[in-house]
């Protein structure tokens, strides 16, 4: 995947919702209609290719999910990308957080969009986690910023796998803001993801060079224009035996969530999927490179 940080100003197309006809039988366009995908990491074992290991939401088996920690502790365990949520706050900053609500992660009340940054940084989002009392980096809701300052003093070639968060009362604004952001961070190595097709629609009309992957969970539609990779879940790719066949003959890479055993784990890599988000990166990189 080549660094994506060439950033064109235009303006955004208005956001447009999916359209009402749903092909389910065809998951992927006929082969040479889509865009060329970002070239696969060539690591073969007995034939069979290596995907590349995400960090799902920072190395979060035993740290509070999106803290600096738990990204920290991923880089310690050899990831080759970061996979996390982004959000807006009510006050305009980009936070890591997955869910709409703070209740979870946080044992608070509110939406991570009716806060402010001011008062999300009063909650503990290690909570959960006792042992990491008093530790700042487990404890605070990072900002997009924060993350990026993480990778680029770390000096290490990580990618960066960013889901813009919908439905949000933003809308677009959450991309424009992303937009804003990295022309602020030359160099990253970012890929913006999103169950929206309207966000993804958004984003290629802010940026023409940006991989941009498409999620989903069950059998769809065709993917939106503008996608180089599709991503979906680990029973779905099971379930359907020909998907990242298909995918690969037609020009897209195919990405799959959360692999955190070693069974699942060799499946993946004998169907070829490009791409594993899991929670405990050594352990999956143990499991494939052995």
């Amino acid at each position: 995947m080549e660094p994506s940080n060439g950033v064109h100003p235009a303006r955004p197309h208005p956001p447009s919702g999916p359209s009402p006809a749903a092909t389910r039988t065809a998951p992927v366009p006929a082969a040479g209609s889509a865009p060329a995908a970002p070239a696969a990491r060539s690591d073969y074992r007995q034939g069979v290719p290596l995907p590349l290991i995400a960090a799902h939401r920072g190395a979060n088996e035993f740290l509070p999910e999106h803290s600096l920690a738990a990204f920290r502790q991923a880089i310690v365990e050899g990831a080759d990308a970061f996979e996390f949520d982004l959000r807006l706050t009510a006050d305009g900053h980009l936070v890591l957080h997955h869910d709409r609500t703070v209740k979870r992660t946080a044992g608070a009340k509110g939406a991570v969009s009716d806060l402010t940054l001011a008062e999300l940084r009063e909650l503990n989002f290690a909570y959960r986690h006792p042992d990491c009392a008093g530790n700042p980096e487990a404890e605070r809701i990072p900002t997009l910023e924060d993350l990026f300052g993480l990778v680029t003093d770390s000096g290490k070639d990580v990618k960066l796998l960013i889901e813009a968060k919908h439905p949000s009362k933003f809308g677009p604004r959450l991309e424009l803001r992303l937009w804003e952001t990295l022309r602020r961070w030359p160099g990253l190595d970012v890929t913006v993801m999103s169950f929206s097709r309207a966000a993804l629609k958004t984003w290629r009309g802010l940026d023409a060079d940006t991989p941009l992957v498409w999620i989903f969970e069950y059998p769809f539609r065709r993917p939106p224009e503008g996608v180089q990779i599709l991503s979906s879940r680990v029973d779905y790719v099971e379930s359907t035996p020909d998907f990242v066949e298909r995918s690969h003959e037609a020009g897209y890479q195919v990405y799959t969530w959360t692999v955190n055993d070693a069974e699942t784990a060799r499946r993946m890599a004998a169907l070829g999927v490009d791409l594993v988000f899991t929670d405990r990166p050594a352990a999956i990189r143990g499991t494939l490179a052995g």
